[in-house]
């Protein structure tokens, strides 16, 4: 999430989210935010068929959520605001090893912060204002998933409406490693879309989970054994839906979210939770041991096999079986 830098942080950072969460849970548009002002880093690349947007993530070398897919992210959720053209947005990835990896570790770290003028704050801020627009706008989201999402990239693909999974999936949440809890929603979401045993199994243990056993628990809607079939079938869907009138699907969404999205409250108490454990010494030292063992996030044979890996990041070299 974000770098804590004392208890006025914190409780903005605690405000803004039950704020945006509130509309989460009741399944209405969020506020307005007030994006930074930002130059596009060409991190994502669109194109339009009809009413389907598809979206195709681009941010060497492994599809970091930095700076820079934060600010091209952020532009296209508040493109979708106000208007009534499309229908549904798809999210991909160019990369066949990482749908978007994880969180920018620089962005937590106080020992090896992002360089000015990069606000580590901001992209907090962004990416819940982000994760809540996708919640609630009008616009069916679907995230076409087929390589890693760690941490709170996972958790941003649990806020899209409809997940369908490639074979090079595996989604996890790591975050025990680093003394940290989820604190962008996903374990409220996980908790409605697995059950509590099996949120309890997979984030306690930060184990991950391919594209086969999440269709089957329901972390992920349905499993492709090809990328081409993946893509497919996303498209198939995704061109069903947007021919179907905007205002159904609108309100369908709305009363869907109404009666199943996690409750405001408990997505800001997890973020509440998450900021002190952030702070403390341990969670910094495992900060930076993640930074040296994957050299810097390069998506070396570390990052393709952290979940096996965990206890390296606290200083152990055992390993998990």
């Amino acid at each position: 999430m974000f770098t804590v830098s004392g208890i006025t942080l914190g409780v903005l950072l605690y405000l803004f989210t039950v704020g945006l969460c509130e509309n989460v849970a009741r399944g209405s548009t969020p506020p307005a935010y007030e994006p930074r002002l930002s130059k596009s880093y060409g991190t994502i690349s669109t194109s339009v068929n009809g009413s389907v947007l598809r979206a195709t993530v681009h941010n060497p070398p492994i599809n970091i959520y930095d700076h820079k897919l934060s600010a091209d992210l952020a532009s296209l959720v508040n493109s979708l605001k106000n208007q009534t053209d499309i229908k549904v947005v798809i999210l991909a990835s160019a990369n066949p090893d990482f749908w978007i990896a994880h969180y920018d570790l620089h962005l937590l770290s106080a020992q090896q912060p992002p360089p000015p003028p990069i606000n580590a704050t901001e992209i907090g801020l962004e990416l819940i204002s982000i994760t809540s627009s996708i919640a609630t706008l009008p616009v069916i989201f679907i995230a076409e998933i087929d390589g890693r999402a760690t941490g709170s990239t996972d958790e941003l693909a649990l806020y899209f409406d409809i997940r369908y999974a490639g074979p090079g999936t595996h989604l996890s949440q790591i975050e025990v490693g680093f003394n940290l809890v989820p604190g962008e929603g996903g374990m409220q979401y996980l908790v409605k879309l697995i059950g509590r045993a099996r949120a309890l199994e997979y984030i306690l243990s930060g184990r991950s989970v391919d594209a086969e056993t999440a269709a089957a628990i329901g972390w992920v809607n349905r499993a492709f054994s090809s990328s081409e079939q993946l893509r497919h079938e996303v498209d198939a869907l995704a061109h069903r839906i947007a021919s179907f009138p905007g205002t159904a699907l609108a309100a369908i969404k709305q009363r869907i979210n109404a009666s199943s999205n996690p409750s405001a409250q408990s997505i800001a108490e997890d973020l509440a939770t998450f900021l002190p454990l952030l702070s403390r010494p341990v969670a910094q030292a495992a900060l930076t041991r993640y930074l040296e063992l994957s050299e810097n996030q390069k998506g070396n044979e570390f990052e393709l096999a952290v979940e096996d890996r965990l206890d390296e990041v606290n200083g152990g070299t055992s390993g998990f079986s």
